[in-house]
């Protein structure tokens, strides 16, 4: 199966906002509409972007509806998560990915939607957009390596950014995959469980102790991923600190160093790609360049 290549969004294109996970920050739309129209977009709402149910944004059924709705709706022409959170991993069973296939579209996310991306290029092998969630509007202005990384990637440009540390030496190419480690490790073993074979895996989270952190790398080898990826980008572990016994435990700084370590491809770590405002936006399926001397990602 080939590799779906949303057409790149332009000015005067529609913008399409659903919530497949946690409910929307109060607020938020306001905000994040007048940013969007102020670059030159159309913005449409989700039909049931302002429900909730508990840790949730509404029924699974709605919330999979209206990201459905929007890829069969021929005046959108990007979807964009509202918020992260949880819950991305319940709706994406309820997805029609033969019809999707037939409409791509990027889809801009991170965090939780991970799981929700890493289905679609799994199921439909489309691109989509991670790093950023249309609630990174009510934060203030966008670091510049959002907003210029936001723009070039949903345009389908070709890009580069060189920050890191070499953990690994070397050169890699492949596709990337990856996002966030908890969502990802949602995802396997099961239909949804992404291929990883000659791939560039990219991996953030947040709000993990280390050892919960090492337990999820520890489940990725044993799955094999690391045997079978070209290349590994850790971005960044924010809020990853030990709960109970932080003199014991030690830090993730620790644990990330150890698993960088142990990966036999070339690595890099301390990305700027997570849960912290100056992070890069980039193109889940696309094919990159790993240059980990350099610490430098080609987007090609």
């Amino acid at each position: 199966m080939h590799y779906l290549y949303p057409e790149p969004l332009k000015p005067g294109d529609t913008i399409g906002l659903v919530t497949p996970s946690s409910p929307m920050i109060p607020g938020i739309l306001e905000v994040g509409i007048a940013y969007l129209q102020q670059k030159g977009f159309q913005v449409k709402l989700g039909q049931h972007v302002h429900a909730t149910d508990r840790f949730l944004a509404g029924e699974d059924e709605f919330r999979a509806r209206d990201v459905m709705d929007f890829f069969m709706d021929d005046e959108v022409k990007v979807i964009m998560a509202i918020a992260g959170g949880y819950g991305a991993q319940r709706i994406i069973p309820l997805l029609d990915y033969d019809l999707i296939r037939t409409r791509p579209k990027y889809l801009s996310g991170f965090s939780d939607t991970t799981a929700l991306q890493v289905a679609l290029l799994k199921k439909t092998r489309m691109i989509s957009c991670t790093g950023f969630v249309f609630g990174d509007l009510g934060d203030g202005p966008l670091d510049p390596l959002i907003e210029k990384t936001l723009w070039t990637c949903l345009a389908g440009g070709s890009y580069q950014i060189k920050e890191g540390q070499t953990v690994q030496p070397g050169i890699a190419k492949g596709r990337l995959v990856g996002g966030n480690l908890e969502a990802l490790i949602s995802l396997m073993g099961t239909p949804y469980q992404p291929e990883v074979k000659n791939c560039i895996l990219l991996l953030e989270d947040v709000g993990a102790e280390p050892y919960q952190v090492d337990s999820r790398l520890s489940q990725l080898d044993m799955a094999g991923v690391f045997s079978e990826v070209n290349g590994v980008i850790f971005g960044q572990f924010v809020r990853c600190v030990a709960k109970y016994f932080p003199e014991r435990d030690g830090i993730v700084d620790d644990v990330i160093e150890e698993w960088s370590l142990r990966i036999k491809v070339p690595c890099i770590k301390n990305f700027p790609y997570g849960h912290f405002p100056r992070r890069c936006v980039l193109p889940l399926g696309k094919e990159v360049l790993l240059h980990a001397d350099q610490c430098l990602v080609t987007i090609l």
